[in-house]
């Protein structure tokens, strides 16, 4: 079970229910194993930018989708740089702190969003390949949320673990989380069906 997990669940008194399951490595596992449809698991991935989002964090962040659907990068892209521009106008309309200089423009436009590479998940965060929670704050992770997924009722979560995951309602998760939301998900294309041949 993961202990911080839970911790942290309780602290910001959030329902949940947690899944015991055989190990599982991909979404697709996950529903064939819990039964539960692929639009209604959160698929978590890991992001990387060509510069960091924030100044002074890494150039990394966690994108939610549901499971049935992939992402369309350009869209993610633009949904960031919105997300940039929205924030830098914000800390600009904030009074400055008295004796302390107004920091503005902190959040960065970026000009590529790419999948990093496996070994950055260990390196960078200390977790093993496919087994990251989706819980961005405990990497020190923004969040990105897809809008149709942010739409949803309740959905299954990576919890951390190979044979755990944890079922919330997504609302409290984009709240708990502070996730950035935008529409940047699209339907995976299905295989072409080969042709029958006729004589």
């Amino acid at each position: 079970m993961n202990k911080k997990l839970i911790q942290y669940l309780n602290d910001h008194k959030i329902k949940y229910e947690l899944l015991e399951h055989k190990m599982v490595y991909t979404a697709y596992d996950v529903a064939a194993t819990t039964h539960v449809k692929l639009g209604d698991i959160a698929k978590s991935l890991l992001v990387k930018f060509n510069k960091p989002f924030e100044n002074g964090k890494k150039p990394y962040a966690l994108v939610i989708v549901a499971a049935d659907k992939k992402i369309d990068f350009n869209k993610l892209k633009k949904t960031v740089n919105d997300w940039a521009i929205k924030l830098n106008k914000e800390s600009r309309a904030q009074k400055p702190i008295k004796g302390k200089k107004q920091l503005i423009d902190i959040y960065n436009k970026i000009a590529k969003v790419a999948l990093p590479k496996e070994n950055d998940m260990k390196i960078k965060f200390n977790v093993a390949p496919g087994a990251m929670a989706a819980f961005g704050s405990f990497y020190k992770l923004l969040i990105f949320a897809d809008k149709a997924f942010a739409k949803k009722e309740k959905a299954l979560f990576a919890a951390g673990s190979f044979t755990e995951s944890i079922r919330l309602k997504v609302a409290d998760f984009i709240k708990v989380e502070k996730a950035m939301i935008g529409s940047f998900a699209i339907a995976k294309e299905k295989k072409a069906k080969k042709a029958k041949q006729t004589k």
